[in-house]
């Protein structure tokens, strides 16, 4: 059972923001899902906008430095009196560890972590096939966590001639056990800090510039993840708009909510 509790707690702990954050565990098979509720408003009263985004993610740890991941998002989004609801664009990742080094009541890595966004969706979808690529970084001191991870993504020109602009973002964050407050155990209690900021370019139709698309932003999220027995841990994240900075004046987020849970096999 020792060897067990050590696999959960510490390979799974991870990001509850952070696109990153579903990949970080080495072996086995991880089952993540995670309900976001995001609050837009700006643009206008006809522009306020409810956003539901429920995505499913499976991990395949292959082996100790190597996990592949499949991800589908279900989008619902309320606003103007109606709801339009549909798949988004699923997508494929795969991680590997390029570096790892044991310290003293923990670990140290770097990882880098390839994937591709497929045109799978409908009415979320707009036909393209994005790459993406993140570099991630660890640190565990236990009952301190580190995580620190970069990603860029790169759209390709889709249905109707439409590019979305290049997405850059950067993802720290900060975990601390709780309880118990000596060496592992279930049940446990993590603290999450997350800081997410990110960057997109402006969208083009036609090599056309189109307004409203694009811009930056910058939320802090606190959290806490439960690990309610040897594979079993829900999460809960509230990330709160520190700067929003969005070209035009489209909705921009005000409020949101996460939601989720992982289970390990």
């Amino acid at each position: 059972m020792g060897a067990v509790v050590a696999l959960l707690t510490a390979p799974i702990q991870a990001q509850i923001v952070a696109p990153a954050g579903r990949t970080l565990f080495n072996r086995g098979l991880l089952v993540r899902t995670l309900l976001r509720l995001d609050e837009l408003s700006g643009g206008g009263p006809a522009a306020a906008e409810r956003r539901w985004v429920q995505s499913a993610a499976v991990v395949w740890g292959v082996k100790r430095d190597l996990s592949l991941t499949a991800v589908l998002p279900y989008v619902a989004v309320e606003g103007s009196g109606s709801t339009v609801e549909g798949f988004g664009d699923a997508a494929l990742f795969a991680r590997y560890d390029l570096w790892r080094r044991n310290v003293r009541a923990g670990t140290t890595g770097l990882s880098g972590e390839l994937g591709l966004r497929l045109p799978t969706g409908g009415t979320f979808g707009d036909g393209s096939t994005d790459p993406i690529a993140t570099l991630i970084f660890s640190h565990v001191r236990d009952p301190h966590w580190w995580i620190a991870d970069l990603q860029v993504e790169t759209p390709t020109t889709g249905d109707r001639g439409l590019r979305h602009g290049d997405r850059w973002s950067l993802d720290l964050a900060y975990l601390a056990r709780m309880l118990p407050r000596r060496g592992l155990g279930t049940p446990a209690v993590y603290m999450v800090l997350e800081l997410h900021g990110e960057t997109r370019e402006r969208s083009r139709r036609d090599g056309a510039v189109l307004g409203s698309t694009g811009g930056d932003l910058l939320s802090f999220s606190p959290g806490v993840e439960l690990i309610l027995g040897r594979r079993w841990i829900l999460e809960l994240a509230a990330p709160i708009p520190l700067e929003r900075g969005a070209h035009g004046n489209p909705p921009e987020p005000s409020a949101g909510l996460i939601l989720g849970f992982r289970r390990l096999f």
